[in-house]
C-alpha cells in the first residue's frame, strides 16, 4: 500500500456535546422504533452472515423471506456445508444475485475445514471468506459477537453523510473512506449491536433520499439541514439498468430452467435449456455466452455428454470434518 492510500481522511470536527446528543437521540429513537428481525439478537454469527448476504441489493421485506426459508433448509453452519450445491441454489430461488448463495456455500465449507467448524472471529479471517465484505464482515462481528464493528450500508451512508458532512447526496459526493472513518467514530463504545441497525433503520425511515426533516430528531445537529430548509434538493442516484431484456434478466431465466429440472433428471440439453430460458435467436446466441458465466461461478455445469445440471460439477476430494465430496 502506497503512504498516500494509508493516510487517513480529513474529518470535520464533532464537540463532544453535540456528539453526545447525536448518539442519544438516535438511540432513543431506536429504542422507540427498534424492529424485531431475529439474527441481530440472536447472538448467532451464522444467523448475522445470512442475513447480511441476503440484505445485499435487496430490499428488507425480501431478505426477511430470504433468511426465514433459508435458516428452515440449512439451520447450522455445519448443515449447510453439508449440502449439495445444488440443493443450496434451489433454496436461494429466486432471490436474485444467485452468487450470494454460492458464496455463502464455500464460506461455510472453508469454515468446517479451517476454522474448526465455526465462523472466525478475526476480522481479517472473517473478510477472506467468500462473498464477505465490510458490511458483511462488521454485521457478523457486532450481531454474532458482540463486537465494536462499524458498518456501513447505503442508508448509512447518507445519514453520515449528510449529518456530519453536510452533503445532500453522499452517496456520490461524500468520499467513502471519509464516510467509514466518520462511522467509527460516531459509534459509542459497546453499542455496536443498537448503533449499526439504529443508523440503517433512520436511513430507511426517516433520513430517505427524500428525507423527512421535519420528522428528525437529529435536525439541530445535521449540517445538511438548513440547505434541505432552504429549499436544495438531493439529486437522485443513477438507477440500476434497466431490467427487461437484460443479461440479469437472461441468467434469472437460466437459473429458473435449472432449478425447475426434477433432482434426479439425468440434466437438460443445451437445446432443451436454450428453448425454456431464450426468446428468439438473438437472446440464444447470449444465452450460450451466459452459460460460460453460470459455469464459472459454479452455479451450472455441463457433463460429459452436454447435459446440463443445477450448481457445480462435483469433484472427488479427501472428506473433511464429514463433508461430503462437493
Amino acid at each position: 500500500m502506497s503512504r498516500a492510500a494509508s493516510v487517513s481522511p480529513a474529518l470535520p470536527e464533532i464537540a463532544p456535546a453535540r456528539l453526545r446528543a447525536v448518539r442519544s437521540r438516535l438511540l432513543a429513537w431506536y429504542a422507540e422504533h427498534e424492529q424485531p428481525f431475529p439474527w441481530r439478537t440472536a447472538r448467532d454469527p451464522y444467523a448475522a452472515m445470512v442475513a447480511a448476504v441476503a440484505a445485499q441489493q435487496t430490499q428488507m421485506s425480501r431478505v426477511l423471506e430470504i433468511y426465514a426459508r433459508w435458516m428452515a433448509a440449512f439451520p447450522t453452519l455445519h448443515a449447510l456445508a453439508r449440502a449439495d450445491r445444488a440443493e443450496v441454489l434451489r433454496v436461494w430461488g429466486r432471490a436474485g444475485y444467485p452468487r450470494r448463495a454460492v458464496g455463502l456455500h464455500e464460506a461455510a465449507r472453508i469454515c468446517m475445514e479451517q476454522h474448526g467448524g465455526a465462523l472466525p472471529r478475526d476480522p481479517a479471517a472473517i473478510m477472506a471468506l467468500p462473498g464477505v465484505g465490510p458490511f458483511t464482515a462488521a454485521i457478523i462481528r457486532c450481531f454474532g459477537f458482540g463486537d465494536d464493528a462499524a458498518a456501513v450500508d447505503t442508508n448509512i451512508v447518507r445519514v453520515i453523510g449528510r449529518l456530519a458532512f453536510g452533503d445532500l447526496q453522499p452517496a456520490r459526493e461524500t468520499s467513502p473512506a471519509a464516510i467509514a472513518a466518520m462511522a467509527e467514530r460516531l459509534m459509542p463504545a459497546g453499542e455496536a449491536a443498537h448503533w449499526n441497525p439504529a443508523l440503517m433503520d433512520f436511513g430507511a425511515r426517516v433520513c430517505t433520499p427524500r428525507p423527512r426533516c421535519e420528522a428528525c430528531p437529529l435536525a439541530p445537529y445535521c449540517v445538511a439541514r438548513p440547505r434541505f430548509a432552504a429549499g436544495e434538493v438531493a439529486e437522485p442516484v443513477r438507477a440500476q439498468g434497466a431490467f427487461a431484456g437484460s443479461d440479469r434478466e437472461l441468467r434469472g431465466r437460466l437459473m429458473q430452467a435449472l432449478r425447475d429440472a426434477p433432482g434426479d433428471a439425468p440434466g437438460l440439453t443445451q437445446e432443451a435449456l436454450l428453448r425454456r430460458s431464450a426468446r428468439g435467436r438473438d437472446e440464444r446466441a447470449r444465452a450460450r455466452r451466459l452459460l460460460d458465466a453460470h459455469a464459472a461461478e459454479g452455479l451450472g455445469w455441463a457433463a460429459e455428454d452436454g447435459r446440463w445440471h443445477l450448481g457445480a460439477a462435483r469433484v472427488v476430494r479427501r472428506d473433511v470434518q464429514g463433508l461430503p465430496p462437493s
